[in-house]
């Protein structure tokens, strides 16, 4: 475990032991398991004691969210997400999904009865060093990672055509390939080429990073339509574009009824917006993105973009109905091309 993750830990269970008047106890072993992610707690009260896998973040946003309720799930004990600051409505969605926290200001949700803990509103008193992110999960690299995750054996290929795929520079496609062999992502096998591994790891990574990083960069506006179902009936490929978000959830697994129509076109929306009668709306229904990769999304439904940019969408809304579709999809379209060959 990094010094981070320590100081987090340590912070946060500090703040827990004043605000709740518990008794905790942090060790790597009390437990006999092999799934024990950062360490194992134990709060008691009287006779009674509880257990804790603990998984510390030292960053998280609501795209994060999704993951790690699917990653707790899978401890031996119950898990209980430990960060450095959970604003309230980071806190409202872990608790709609029922998440445990514990942060360092001292905010908290627990419900493992007869405990019931609810903190939230707490600021910090000074926030925490974080550790820069990695330029390869930033705006260009992101680029980079979404055309190799989409594209299976395309690291293999000259890194011209891996940079014109994702519509980068040649020179960005160099360092983030350099990036990837220094991380670990990347092996050279030789003269049998180079190999994407550790895909899962870098697809967690790339969906927590792409609602901060890429996808603000390629918003065009929100929009509102007179009927809030107008897309039902639109050939979204006229106007060369395609279903992202929520419209393509519904299209890949029948599971979501779309609030929101997210769009990501090629062209400029004129065309688009004049012919649906779209409004600039700030807090429209609507939203109209870039297009920033340059391949076919190559999914069954066409329209709609790859099940990976739909997976990223659905996650960085943090809804619960969302995150259910999200997982529909990974697991229906994603798991099986992402986890081959690890």
């Amino acid at each position: 475990m990094n010094i981070q993750k320590e100081k987090i830990i340590t912070k946060a269970l500090d703040a827990f032991r004043k605000n709740a008047k518990l008794a905790v106890e942090y060790r790597t072993n009390f437990v006999d398991t092999a799934d024990a992610g950062d360490g194992l707690i134990r709060i008691t009260y009287q006779q009674l004691e509880w257990y804790f896998t603990i998984d510390a973040r030292p960053r998280i946003n609501k795209a994060a969210i999704g993951i790690i309720a699917q990653e707790l799930l899978a401890y031996a004990e119950k898990g209980i997400l430990i960060a450095p600051h959970i604003t309230p409505q980071l806190a409202e969605l872990l608790k709609e999904i029922d998440v445990a926290f514990l942060d360092t200001a001292g905010n908290a949700y627990i419900n493992a009865p007869p405990l019931y803990i609810y903190v939230t509103g707490n600021k910090p008193a000074r926030e925490l060093h974080q550790t820069p992110l990695n330029r390869l999960f930033k705006a260009r690299g992101l680029q980079v990672l979404f055309a190799l995750l989409c594209n299976p054996n395309l690291e293999d290929q000259p890194l011209r055509k891996i940079a014109a795929v994702a519509n980068v520079a040649l020179g960005t496609a160099q360092w983030v390939f350099k990036e990837l062999k220094m991380m670990g992502y990347l092996v050279d096998m030789g003269k049998r080429g180079r190999k994407l591994v550790r895909k899962d790891d870098l697809l967690k990574r790339w969906v927590t990073a792409y609602p901060e990083q890429l996808r603000p960069k390629q918003m065009l506006g929100h929009f509102r339509a007179k009927n809030e179902t107008w897309w039902q009936d639109i050939d979204i490929k006229q106007f060369e574009a395609f279903w992202g978000g929520e419209i393509a959830a519904n299209r890949l697994t029948k599971y979501l009824q779309p609030e929101t129509a997210t769009i990501y076109t090629k062209q400029p929306v004129g065309k688009l917006i004049l012919k649906n009668r779209l409004k600039k709306d700030p807090d429209g229904n609507t939203e109209i993105l870039n297009v920033f990769w340059n391949f076919e999304p190559g999914t069954n439904f066409t329209g709609v973009v790859h099940p990976i940019l739909a997976y990223a969408d659905l996650m960085a809304s943090g809804h619960n109905r969302n995150i259910e579709a999200a997982k529909m999809i990974y697991e229906a379209e994603i798991i099986q091309s992402i986890r081959e060959d690890r």
